[in-house]
């Protein structure tokens, strides 16, 4: 796309902002939907930029997506920054053509770019190409792009080059939400919609790690239906799904937005309670005892008991030993007649 040059000093002429794709709403949607904004890095994203830049033979290369009022680089070679408003990237611009490369051969002698702060101070851009990120759907959610602090053009087999690697960070970006999907998939109960054994034991590890860390507490809830094999066997296992059903969300709406509920195997349910002691599990314990019981049941009452055990992460101990405890005082609190809260004291001593 030609553009007419300028004999302005840049310090001198205004920038002009990309305006708005006819289908934003549809764009920011599609961007969203990847779930990639703010992620770590990662190395096939790397991978392209580093190809990119030995392509093109330029010092910098970026992946860029656009959202509402930044681009974000999913990955940079070359260059310090991770962000900059969207009213200063050239990808913006670059994104209202999402079936050709832009190449600005030297922004200052292009009227939109001239008196760009990203041309005139750092990074000092004079020469930038981007091939769009095109979706399934047609939508450009940001570029792969390249830099240069000197002119230059590029070559028809370079921006042929460019424009593959466009089609293959849109492929990595599909396969990596297709994982993601999956493994969510995988991690689910299929019959309560909550969390399974498989992600409880995930989640244990990478709170253990973290509360060990900062030396902060992690609370465990275990608790278990009452006496639900008789209840199976009077109502059927239909009416009992229900009721495994009604608990888990009974369960949930008593827990904070930070807690974690699954479900760890028949009609056993695990929590995990970040930043917690003994006083705060002991808390939350008994109010989801006492919302599962003043609950509303179709069949008969429902009651739970539960098991509260507490950590400070160390390293005489793993997240093992928390389960292990609540597990004795879930056992306790049955023992002790069902329908209530015990917490871990010690281990029985057996003669």
């Amino acid at each position: 796309m030609a553009v007419a040059p300028t004999d302005t000093a840049p310090e001198d002429m205004p920038y002009t902002a990309a305006p708005l794709p006819h289908n934003e709403a549809q764009r920011l949607a599609a961007l969203k939907r990847f779930e990639v904004l703010d992620t770590e890095s990662e190395q096939c994203y790397d991978d392209m930029t580093t190809i990119a830049a030995a392509i093109c033979d330029v010092p910098t290369s970026v992946i860029s997506l656009i959202d509402e009022h930044r681009q974000w680089f999913k990955s940079r070679h070359g260059l310090e920054a991770t962000q900059t408003p969207r009213d200063q990237a050239f990808c913006a611009h670059a994104i209202l053509r999402p079936d050709e490369v832009m190449v600005v051969p030297d922004s200052t002698r292009d009227k939109r770019f001239a008196g760009n702060p990203l041309v005139t101070g750092g990074p000092g851009i004079r020469f930038y190409a981007g091939a769009p990120l095109l979706t399934a759907e047609g939508a450009a959610i940001g570029t792969i792009c390249v830099l240069d602090q000197k002119p230059r053009e590029l070559t028809p087999m370079q921006r042929s080059g460019l424009a593959a690697l466009s089609r293959r960070v849109v492929e990595q970006l599909e396969l990596r939400q297709l994982v993601s999907r999956l493994e969510l998939q995988s991690m689910s109960d299929g019959l309560t919609g909550i969390w399974n054994r498989r992600a409880f034991d995930r989640r244990l590890r990478e709170e253990w790690s973290r509360h060990g860390r900062h030396h902060q507490p992690l609370g465990l809830l275990m608790f278990d239906v009452d006496k639900f094999k008789s209840f199976n066997d009077t109502f059927g296992h239909p009416q009992g799904d229900q009721a495994l059903k009604q608990v888990a969300s009974t369960a949930q709406a008593s827990l904070r937005d930070t807690d974690f509920l699954a479900r760890y195997g028949g009609e056993e349910f695990a929590v995990l309670l970040p930043n917690l002691g003994n006083d705060g599990a002991q808390k939350a314990a008994e109010r989801l005892r006492a919302a599962v019981e003043r609950a509303d049941w179709p069949a008969r009452a429902v009651t739970v008991s539960v098991g509260v055990a507490a950590l400070v992460p160390e390293g005489d101990f793993s997240g093992n030993t928390l389960v292990a405890r609540a597990d004795q005082a879930l056992y306790e609190a049955k023992h002790a007649g069902r329908n209530r809260t015990m917490r871990f004291v010690d281990w029985p001593v057996h003669a």
